[in-house]
């Protein structure tokens, strides 16, 4: 014993200082193991989502030359926001930045699928977004993962961590979405379109009008003469709704709008959901709910909202049974919001949404193909 230490407090205290030495080592290398088999799950979506790319773009566009160069030299491409510090013609510019991202995602696609129709046109374009959307959360992740093996910095590793299970979530429900978009089938946020195409489905193809992406049919509903506006489908569209809709307002003088989409519900909500409101409901950059708020204000123009409430993961993956079946409860809530309006009123109704996989018109829902259960063996979930 020496003043007054055992041979146990000795060890004891060795132990300890190794541990207070070893234990961040350790945990580090746990974490790095962890986040490093959820990038390697990541990135191998991404090459699963080109695949898919470059299968349905030889399937349906008959390229020249081989599209996987195209493509891998595309995971690139990026959109750089217009400066903000002057908040003075904001929107305008945003639109003009996307206009011509848009623009420059069409002609990749017509590089690499040049023969394909209008319709797989449209889906092999939302395909390609999607892949691009994995494809960022995958450098960033791998970024952050990199960056905290140099620097040896656990707090970088911690924080990446913590926020993985909900990036997870996400990048898997976005894979989803490529599988729906790259079988043309539907996804959740095709709800508003398909709600229109519901209230259209006594039109004929001769009584709707077409303006770019957009469909527009008319109908009256005892009385009140409602219009009723969509991206056009079965294509993976979202169609530029701000302009062309506030163009048709101003022409056909519309007094009240009632916009119907997907909206994302909080834990513990119902799925399929059905609310009212007001307001403008549409996602996106903004731009589009802005040019038709503007509207709002200078015509004094009713706007009212319809949402199927829906976790992220169903909005991006291909559309449930549960979603499906909530279409028929908005039917019978927009039928009676239209009759609040007077007699002689005129109303447009504007589904907002992705248009893939649902038809113009859509006279029997059971025809949309939904999402299979594979645990039951039956349509839905």
């Amino acid at each position: 014993m020496f003043l007054g230490i055992t041979p146990f407090d000795i060890i004891g205290i060795i132990v300890v200082i190794i541990l207070i030495i070893m234990l961040p080592i350790l945990l580090r290398m746990r974490i790095n193991s962890s986040i490093t088999r959820y990038t390697f799950e990541i990135e191998n979506m991404v090459k699963e989502s080109k695949k898919r790319l470059i299968k349905i773009s030889v399937e349906k566009g008959n390229p020249v030359n081989d599209p996987t160069h195209a493509v891998d030299n595309f995971m690139e491409f990026f959109i750089v926001p217009p400066v903000s510090l002057d908040p003075n013609g904001i929107m305008d510019k945003f639109e003009t930045i996307l206009d011509l991202g848009e623009e420059r995602f069409k002609q990749m696609t017509k590089t690499i699928a040049p023969q394909a129709d209008d319709e797989w046109k449209s889906n092999i374009t939302m395909t390609l977004k999607a892949t691009l959307g994995i494809n960022g959360v995958a450098k960033m992740v791998r970024h952050n993962l990199e960056l905290s093996k140099k620097t040896g910095n656990l707090q970088i590793l911690l924080m990446l961590q913590m926020g993985l299970p909900m990036i997870m979530r996400l990048v898997k429900a976005e894979y989803e979405g490529v599988k729906a978009f790259s079988e043309g089938n539907p996804v959740g946020d095709g709800l508003g379109p398909l709600v229109s195409g519901i209230l259209m489905k006594d039109l004929s193809e001769d009584e709707l009008e077409y303006i770019e992406d957009i469909v527009i049919g008319e109908k009256n509903v005892e009385g009140r003469e409602v219009v009723v506006v969509r991206a056009k489908g079965p294509g993976a569209r979202v169609g530029k709704i701000g302009k062309t809709v506030t163009n048709i307002m101003e022409k056909r003088g519309i007094k009240r709008l009632i916009t119907v989409d997907a909206a994302q519900k909080l834990e513990g909500e119902e799925s399929g959901a059905v609310a009212e409101g007001i307001g403008v409901v549409i996602g996106g950059f903004g731009v589009d709910k802005w040019i038709i708020e503007e509207k709002m204000v200078k015509n004094e123009l009713q706007v009212d909202a319809i949402i199927v409430k829906m976790g992220p993961e169903e909005s991006m993956c291909q559309m449930t049974k549960k979603i499906l079946k909530s279409s028929e409860k908005v039917i019978e809530v927009l039928e009676n919001s239209i009759l609040l309006s007077e007699p002689g009123t005129k109303i447009m109704v504007l589904g907002v949404g992705n248009s893939c996989g649902i038809p113009n018109t859509v006279k029997d829902i059971s025809k949309i193909n939904i999402k299979e259960d594979i645990k039951k063996g039956k349509r839905g979930q």
